[in-house]
């Protein structure tokens, strides 16, 4: 019976699966040797084909993470991007789902931007950075451009009291949660989760910085604690840039 691999594998796996089995072939007599090939060559095939099976069940997986109310929100949110703005952050994140938004004048633009939390597992290189990526929508002035946050604020790592700088998130079967300030308005007063009580000040002053008009955006840091993580737009150094931190363990 002649087996066709090509039935499957793909190349790479089909060349796998000749070194592996025609490497065996000096082993006993020329029967024995052919006998031992053909059961090593199923062997190999069984191997294969079960490997194929959990990769692609675990991608399943990883696409039925979301919950019902996920896709729902998502499906609300995604409304409000523009055209040019799906087709550049799909550009970098295709597939992407969306779990928060906050909309507003980040870089000083005569318009609205966004910043958000995108859900794509498969670009998540760093452990810290995991399965939701906090991602602005950034105008230049000709174009969109899409800024990843947790990328950028690695850069001011010298200056933050914890490290890594993560957003802290749950998934359970109510779908998403992750607590994300959109604008410091009703902050800092004496009843806010943001305060300078703590002794806590920002890293550097956002009207002498000509950066009183972009809006920061904060991120919880802790399921426990009140700690947070704010960040600003910098046209200047082209990135986010950590501004304010709270980050206490009492």
């Amino acid at each position: 019976m002649t087996v066709n691999n090509s039935l499957f594998f793909d190349p790479a796996e089909e060349a796998l699966f000749k070194r592996v089995t025609f490497s065996t072939g000096s082993l006993g007599g020329k029967n024995e040797g052919i006998a031992m090939n053909k059961n090593r060559a199923f062997f190999v095939l069984l191997i294969v084909l079960g490997l194929s099976t959990e990769i692609a069940r675990a991608g399943e997986v990883t696409q039925d993470a979301l919950t019902p109310t996920d896709h729902k929100n998502h499906a609300e949110l995604i409304k409000q991007l523009s055209s040019d703005q799906l087709r550049t952050l799909s550009g970098v994140y295709p597939d992407f789902r969306i779990l928060k938004l906050c909309s507003g004048r980040f870089s000083g633009a005569d318009r609205d931007e966004l910043v958000l939390g995108i859900w794509k597992p498969l670009e998540s290189k760093n452990w810290w950075k995991r399965d939701v990526h906090r991602v602005g929508l950034i105008w230049n002035g000709k174009a969109w451009e899409v800024h990843v946050i947790d990328d950028e604020i690695e850069k001011d790592k010298e200056i933050s009291r914890s490290f890594p700088m993560q957003w802290q998130y749950t998934f359970n079967e109510k779908g998403f949660s992750g607590k994300m300030k959109c604008g410091i308005e009703s902050e800092f007063s004496d009843d806010s989760d943001l305060t300078y009580a703590l002794g806590d000040k920002p890293f550097f002053n956002l009207k002498r910085k000509g950066l009183l008009n972009n809006k920061p955006v904060c991120f919880a840091t802790d399921d426990v604690y009140n700690n947070w993580d704010c960040v600003v737009y910098s046209p200047e150094d082209g990135r986010f840039r950590l501004w304010f931190q709270q980050a206490h363990a009492d």
